[in-house]
This record gives structure tokens, sequence and C-alpha cells, in this order.
């Protein structure tokens, strides 16, 4: 009996030597190919040769490129650079942070070092933007650590964060600091722009490494597979050259500005050339190997080869390429700068697949080279496989399904991180900046988020700077924030003397005080209203005696009768007189002593109200204590102007006439002596009765104006002790109402702020009103700083939150058209995932539409085009699941954002190459459906597809050998990815199902007459 695997070989010899070759254009340009073979060799050796003595390195080249991490009109950037505008002076694109420390405390020469490399820094304006100032002693405090160690001094450069000039000016920062550090200090220039930088230089430092552990695979393999060095070197020679002219091609489109070449691209093209590059190579040399085992000459099987295989490889490149190419329409710079890169790559290898590999197979072949080896194992295990698959399709499908599903559902799963700290060694010196702000400082401190709020309007006034604290502390309620600050809280806190409960609670306490001394003052004027009664009366009793003694003097000068007796009379008058003249004296002393501390008294409850009045001028918005001091006012104003004068002036008069009564005394005397002396002359007594009447007048005058005072005080002192009261009571109104706001009303954050636009001008305000309000005090800004670090996930998702709160507090206030923004790390990662999923959703897209319409012209089916789409997504969809498990469940990590976008592509567009392959395969074998073709493909074609998978898959794990992450994680996942379409949706997915449809595989064209040869 005949076995299957001779049946085969009879089968497909029969094929081979009836069937003419496929495509006449591809059969005449591979035989101008092997007739000039030589040429050929020779012109790509030239060419690659004159290419990179011309042409720069594409690392220099990608080293020009000024393309950001993230688009100019990112709103992040957009706010930066309003920023920049508003507090800084418009040039500085990216910050840097120079961080020093010293263990056991930073000495003198460690201050003066920052001075000094500050201002040799300030020396370079075309690339250094700012310098911090480290002049103000304050603001060298704030910068230094709580103990000592560390200090830390803020430059900003001019070239775009992730642009390869902003990569170049770190460098040079770098240099620079290290050139002037004193011994024993450790100095690190780190911040986002520097993790960006050393990002790009581990990359690029992990390309040679990557290139070299690749070539050694593909050799170690292609050696396994071919079992020859001949055939190994003339493919890795293929290769090689294939490398070199694109790296030049590229190279040279980036000089020329076709499209830009960032070092990420560099990087991944020399992955993907190696593996594609080996993978045209090894279709070629294995098709050769085929006509060479039916005995068709070494030149004409080498034209028969390029002839059938090239559209299959132009069809794998096309994919791939078009692929690629809609990465140019990302917006992100890490898509943009890869693609068009990656595409122009693959296209100068398609190039040198389909003409040097052939030219190479010729010329070796003469030479009885290259020859192809007895089948191995190999080929009986695949004859095996496809027996089973086409004998038991149902089952095999299953078979396949189960792996694929159950990986695929692990993909929702995915976990994006754009941390770019986390991607690249521990060792770079952003990290250890890092590391060494978070010995000293408080986490984010110098990363923070930045809020700004833009209006239209000046700021500076207190309805809008209350609306700021609003904000501020809507801001501060929000989970993971830890501290706001802004110009109403420049330390983090509000300002509590802007308070309005504040306030009122200090006037309240101000007015219980002044209420406590009238009170205290309140007896005194009862006593002073009871004694300028008593002196009322006193004053009268002293008219009526006065008015008693005129009259006497009037008889006394009246009389001229007895002399005796009237002297007798007069003297008795005199007496009572003097005696009476005494009492005057002494009644007037004691009123003017009265009224003097009436008036002293009364001075204290002046100069009370006037300290109650002075403590209400912060009433600020309160109608209530305005009232309260307009009262005030209007009893401290009648006080002061009318009742303290005319007691003064009472008191004065009262003197005057106490003064006066003495002079009346001696005269009284005088008259005394006279009378005893009458004998002495007549004249002198009629002088002494004038002077005694004329002192009797002034006596009478004084005395009544005594009265009257006494009469003005009493009613004025009682119209006092009468107000006091209602005082007493407004005052207790107005500290309970005060007290109340100050108890319900001290927290800002419900509106009970007030902050007068002249405390603004304070010095003490100076440094705040320069870092959160601009010069034209049309924007605001607030400093936040969260609870976590600023690159992970958990920052960047309270972007939109912040933005929003503060959007949502402002909205029905006279601020709701300002426009809000935010910058810093969090925020321009918030950014960089809008970016990237947008980017994801193009590029999917994009690719599947073009990989799709390449299968359905190369193929000319819609269900084929259709099953070879849908087997490659579920392929997809189970490698990402693959490193969902393996990273996320199994060690604990993210996944970096680009590691899905650059999966799918390839993974899309090299596992359509193999099914293509396949497909094409089945289509020459089994047009009609038939089992047995189906066989054979798979059969014929198993060997090669898992050699190219192998090694693509190989070129992939090599990624894992850089320091990069990223290209750790996408070097995984796409390995797996091929491994998995290599040996599962090539090997037993597509098989099963074309075994199932047969020729319903080929809709809408119509099945051709099954072939005589290959259709049992």
């Amino acid at each position: 009996m005949v076995g299957w695997d001779e049946r085969l070989g009879r089968m497909v010899q029969a094929r081979e030597r009836s069937a003419p070759v496929a495509g006449a254009r591809s059969e005449r340009a591979a035989s101008y190919v092997v007739r000039n073979a030589q040429r050929v060799v020779l012109a790509w050796l030239a060419l690659a040769v004159v290419l990179n003595i011309l042409i720069p390195q594409i690392e220099s080249i990608a080293g020009q490129d000024a393309s950001p991490m993230v688009p100019p009109d990112a709103p992040s950037l957009v706010a930066a650079a309003q920023m920049d505008q508003a507090f800084g002076n418009g040039r500085s694109e990216s910050p840097l942070v120079i961080a020093v420390e010293r263990p056991g405390g930073l000495r003198v020469e460690d201050q003066q070092y920052l001075v000094k490399l500050a201002q040799q820094l300030r020396r370079d304006s075309a690339d250094i933007a700012f310098v911090q100032d480290i002049a103000d002693a304050d603001l060298r405090d704030a910068l230094t650590s709580e103990d000592g160690e560390a200090r830390y001094l803020l430059v900003g450069i001019t070239g775009p964060t992730g642009a390869p000039a902003s990569i170049t000016q770190v460098e040079e920062v770098r240099e620079r600091a290290a050139g002037l550090k004193p011994a024993g200090l450790t100095v690190a220039v780190t911040g986002p722009t520097a993790t960006v930088a050393d990002l790009a230089t581990a990359t690029e430092g992990s390309v040679l490494p990557i290139t070299l552990i690749t070539v050694v695979l593909i050799a170690l393999i292609l050696l396994a597979i071919y079992r020859s060095f001949v055939t190994a070197g003339l493919i890795l020679g293929v290769v090689g050259i294939g490398l070199a002219v694109s790296r030049s091609v590229v190279a040279a489109c980036g000089l020329s500005d076709v499209f830009a070449v960032s070092t990420f691209a560099s990087t991944f093209l020399t992955a993907i050339v190696l593996g594609a590059g080996t993978d045209y190579a090894v279709f070629l040399v294995s098709r050769y190997h085929e006509q060479r085992r039916l005995g068709v000459p070494p030149e004409r099987a080498a034209i028969n080869a390029a002839g059938r295989i090239a559209s299959v490889i132009a069809g794998s490149a096309l994919t791939v390429m078009l692929a690629t190419m809609v990465m140019a329409l990302a917006a992100l710079g890490f898509f943009s700068t890869t693609g068009p890169a990656l595409a122009v790559a693959v296209a100068v290898n398609l190039a040198v697949a389909l003409t040097l590999t052939p030219a190479l197979l010729a010329l070796a072949g003469k030479r009885g080279l290259v020859e192809p080896r007895p089948p191995g194992a190999g080929g009986a295990m695949w004859t095996r496989v496809a027996a089973v698959v086409t004998a038991r399709p149902d089952r095999m499908l299953a078979l396949s399904l189960v792996p694929l599903v159950a990986l695929a559902c692990f993909y929702p799963l995915v976990d994006l991180s754009y941390n770019g700290r986390r991607t690249q060694p521990d060792t770079t010196q952003s990290n250890v900046g890092y590391d060494l702000l978070a010995r000293h400082y408080p986490i984010n401190e110098v990363l923070p988020d930045y809020l700004l709020v833009h209006a239209d309007h000046d700021l500076r006034n207190a309805k809008d700077l209350a609306l700021l604290e609003r904000a501020a502390s809507e801001i501060s309620r929000k989970d993971g924030i830890d501290m706001v600050r802004g110009i109403t809280r420049p330390l983090g806190k509000p300002i509590k003397q802007a308070s309005i409960g504040y306030q009122n609670k200090q006037i309240g306490e101000k007015l219980q005080t002044a209420t406590e001394e009238v009170l205290a003052g309140s007896d005194d004027a009862d006593q002073l209203s009871e004694g300028a009664g008593r002196l009322s009366d006193g004053a009268g009793r002293l008219v009526d005696g006065t008015r008693s003694a005129i009259d006497g003097a009037d008889r006394l000068a009246d009389g001229s009768g007895d002399l005796a007796a009237g002297v007798r009379r007069l003297v008795d008058g005199a007496d009572e007189a003097l005696a009476g003249g005494g009492r005057l004296r002494s009644g007037a002393a004691d009123l003017a002593d009265g009224l003097d501390f009436a008036a002293s008294q009364v001075q204290v409850a002046v100069d009370g109200l006037a300290a109650v009045y002075d403590g209400m001028r912060l009433c600020g918005l309160s109608i209530v204590c305005h009232q309260a001091r307009e009262g005030v006012r209007k009893i401290w104003v009648a006080e002061r102007d009318q009742l303290l004068p005319g007691l003064r002036e009472a008191a004065a008069g009262a003197r005057k006439l106490a003064n006066g009564a003495g002079d009346l005394q001696a005269g009284m005397r005088q008259l005394q002596s006279g009378l005893r002396q009458v004998r002495a002359g007549a004249d002198e007594l009629e002088a002494g009765q004038r002077t005694f009447a004329n002192k009797l007048d002034k006596l009478a005058d004084g005395a009544g104006k005594l009265a009257t005072g006494a009469g003005d005080l009493e009613s004025s002192t009682q119209e006092v002790t009468t107000t006091l009261p209602d005082l007493e009571q407004g005052m207790n109104d107005a500290v309970d109402h005060l007290t109340r706001t100050g108890t319900f009303a001290k927290d800002p954050s419900i509106g009970g702020f007030y902050l007068p636009p002249a405390a603004l001008k304070n010095k003490r305000f100076a440094a705040a009103r320069g870092l959160f309000l601009s010069e034209d005090g049309r924007t605001a800004r607030y400093v936040v700083l969260g609870s976590t670090d600023a690159f992970e996930s958990a920052a960047s998702a309270r972007i939109p939150v912040i933005r929003d709160s503060v959007v949502e507090s402002l909205s029905d206030t006279r601020l709701a058209s300002a426009d809000v923004s935010m910058a810093g790390m969090a925020a321009t990662n918030a950014d960089l995932a809008d970016y990237a999923g947008r980017d994801m959703r193009l590029i999917g897209t994009g690719a599947l539409i073009a990989v799709f319409l390449v299968l359905l012209v190369l193929l000319r089916g819609l269900v084929a085009a259709v099953l070879l789409m849908s087997t490659v997504v579920l392929s997809f969809a189970a490698a990402m699941g693959a490193s969902v498990l393996i990273w996320q469940v199994f060690l604990g990590q993210q996944l970096s954002w680009t590691v899905t976008a650059v999966s799918f592509v390839v993974l899309v567009a090299v596992g359509a190459d193999y099914n293509l392959l396949l497909t094409k395969r089945i289509h020459e074998e089994a047009p009609d459906g038939s089992r047995a073709g189906i066989a054979r493909a798979t059969a014929m074609t198993g060997g090669v597809i898992t050699s190219a998978g192998v090694i693509f898959a190989a070129s992939m794990f090599a990624l894992m050998a850089g320091s990069v992450l990223t290209m750790v994680q996408v070097g995984l996942a796409i390995g797996i990815g091929l491994l998995l379409d290599t040996f599962v949706v090539r090997s037993l997915l597509v098989p099963s199902i074309a075994t199932i449809l047969g020729p319903k595989l080929w809709w809408p064209m119509r099945a051709p007459a099954p072939a005589a040869a290959g259709s049992s």
C-alpha cells in the first residue's frame, strides 16, 4: 500500500510539472533578475555601501526631529503655553529640576554651586528659557528640605518635551551640572522632560544588543531548518543588505522632511525588517527547494519560485505597509513617526526579496550550493496534522477555538499605563532624581498639577476673589487631593482673616469688650446724674442767699438814720455776709470739682465709644454690623461735641465763682473794719458800700449761671443714663449676631470669603500675587498637589474630575464664561490617554480596512477575506489576553499604552501574511474545496509558515533584551501572537474552517472543475 507521504509527493510533482507558472509579468521580471544575477547582486551591495556613506545614520536623523510626545494642540500643552505667557517669559517649552543632596546637610560650597550653575545656565539664552532666581533667602528656604540635606533648582529649556532637541538640551544641562559639582554632592537632573529624554536614550541604547541577539537567534533557527551554513548565510546576507538599505532610505526621507523619524522608529524598524525580511527570503528559498526536488534546473527553479511566490510576498508586504502607513494619521508622535518609517523599510525589503534573493539563489544554485536536504521528520508531521484536520474539521475547529477564546477573555481586563518613568531602568538619572526628591520632600513637590482660570476681565476684586476661593475649596474636597494653593490660599489653607465669619467674630469680640466698658461706666453715670441734681438744688439756694445779700446792701446804702443803729445792723449784716461768702466759696469749689469729675467720666465713655466705632470698620458686607456702627457713631458724636464741652464750661464757671467768692469775703472784712473805724471817715464807708454792691451783683450773675449750668448738667446726665441701656441692648444684639455668623460662616467654602483688593498690595501678598495671578489680573493659577504619583493612572484620572468640578462651581457666577484648563505631568498623561485611545481606534480601523482590501483583491473571495480577517483579530485578542495574564495577573504590572496599537498593526498584518500564504496555496491545490487539496496545501506550507513564524517571533522576543519595559512587553505580545498564528490559527483553525466550508470559501467566485491530479 502506498503511503500518504509518497502519494502526496507524486501529486505535487504532477501538479508542478503540469501547471504553468502563475503570472506572466512576475515570470518575466524573475527571468530578467536571474539573467542579470551578478549585476543585481553588485547593484544592491553598491547601493548599501554608497547610501550608508552618503547619508547619516538613522539615529542622527532621529535626533533632528522636533516632534513632541503629545501634539502641540493638546489641552495640557496649550495650558502650559498659556501659563508660560502669563507667569513666565513665553519661551519655556519644558521644565527640568536640578536636585542636589548631601547626607548630613548641605554645605556652603553646595549652596554656592547652585548659584554658579544658575549663572552659567542663564548665559545660554538659546537653549535655556529661564532659571529660577534663588537670590531671595525666603525662596531658598522654600526650596530646601526640612532636614537641610537637599535642595532643588527649576530650569526651563526651549525644546518641546519628547522632541530630540529637548533630549540634547537635557544632556547639555547635565554636563554643566556635573562639571561644577563639589565632591560628595549628589546631583540629578530630573523632571518629565528628563524622563522622556532618558526613555529615548535607553531605547536607542537597546538597538545594538537587540540586533545582535536577533541575528544570532535567526541564524540558529535557519541552521536548524535548513541544516546548511550556505543557505542560512544566504538568507542572512539578504536580510543584512535589506536592513542596511532600508535604514539609509528611511534616514534620507527624514533628512528630506518627507516624514519625521524618531528614536523609537529606528528600534522597531530593526526588529520588523529582520523578521519580515527573513520571512520573505524563507518563502522564496522554500519554494526554490520545492522546484529543485522536482528536478527543475537551478536558474529555472529560481525563476519559478520568484514567479509563483511573488504575489504572496507582495501581498504580505503590502498588508504590513498599509497597516503601518495608517499610523501616519495618528496624532501622537510615537505612532506618526514610526509608521511611515516601517512602511518604507518593508517596501525596500520587498524589493530586495524579489530581486536579490532570486539572483543569489541562481548564482549559488549553478555552483551546487543551497540545495535542499532530504525531507526530515517535520514534513511527515505536517502531513499527519493535515490529514487529521481535514478528517475531523469540526473537532479541530473546537480544539483551536478553546485556547484562543479563553485567552481573549482576559483582553477586556487590560489596564494601560502611561507612566514613562516605570518603563525605563531605575538607574536612569531622572529616576535617581525622583528617588532623591522622594527622600526629602512631599510627594509631587516638583510635579504638581496646574489649573488655570482665564477670564475676560481683571480678577482683582472682592467678588472674583471669593469665587476663586470657592473653586479652590471645591478642588480640595476631591478624593486624592492633599493640598490646593492659590491667591486665596497661598500656603495651601484659606486665609482665615479673609473669612467673613472670622471678621464678624472679631467685631463681636470688640463689641463685647466695648459693651463691658460702657456698662462699667454706667454706675458712675448714675452717680453723676444724682450729684448734678444736688448741685442744682445747692445752686438755687445760693442764688436766693445772694439776692438777700444784695437787698441788705441796698438798705445799707439808703439808710442814713441812726448811725449807731445803722452801723450796728450793718455790722450784723456784714458778719452774716462774711459767713455767707465763706459758704459761697466752698460750695462753688465743690461744684467745680463735681463738674470736673463728671467731665472725666464722660470722657471715658467717649473714648470707649470711639474704640467701638473704630473696631467696627471691618464690617464687610454685614448690614446689621453697619447699622450698629452708625448707632454708636451718633451717641459718640453727641457726647463728644455737646455733653462734654458743656460740662467743661460749667466747671470753668464754677471755678471762677469760687475765686470771686474769695474777693467778696475780703471786702466784707474791710467793711467790718471800716464800720469799727466809722469815725475815720464816711468816704471809706461809701466806697466800701459800692464795692460790696458790685461784688454782690457779680455773685448774683455767677450764681445764676451756676444754677442754669447745674440744671443742664442734670438734664444731660439723665439723658446719658437713660440712653445707656439702649446702647447696651444694641451692642448685645450686634454681639449675638456676629458671633452666630462667625460660628456658622467661618468656613470659606460656604461662600463666607472677603478679601479686599487692597490686601493684594500688602507686601505679605506680593509673592503670592506673582505666583497665582498674572500681571494683568486676568489669569489665576492654582497649584494642586495630589496624593499619588503624578505619573500614575490615578493622577491622570483625577484631571477631568478636577477640571469639571471647577467649571461646575463657576457655572452660575460671573466667571461662568472663564476658560478653565490644566497643565502638568498628570494632565499631559490624561491627554496622552485620550489621544492614544483615538489613535488606537483610527489605526485599528484603518489597518483592518487596508488588510481586508488586500486580501479581497488577492483572494478574490469575500468569504475567504472575512474569514482571514476574523482569525487574525481573534489571534490578536488572544495574544493581548496572554499579555494581560502574564503582566497584570502574574507580575502585577500594567501594560504600556503603546503595546496594544503596535501589536495590533504587526499581528494583523503579519498574521494575514501567513494566512494569505496558506489560503493561496489552498486555492491552488483545492479550488473546488476538496479535502485532499486542503490537506496538501496544509502539509506543503506547514514547514515554511512554521519556520517563518518562529523566526519572526524570535526577532520580536529579542526586543525583550532591551532595557525599556515597553519594548519588552511589545516583543512578548507580538511573539506570543505570532506563535499562536503559526501553531493554532494557520495549522488548525483556518484549514478546519476551509474544510467545513468547502467551495463556499471562495464565494462569490465559481468553483472550477476539480483537477485530475489532486482530486482525491
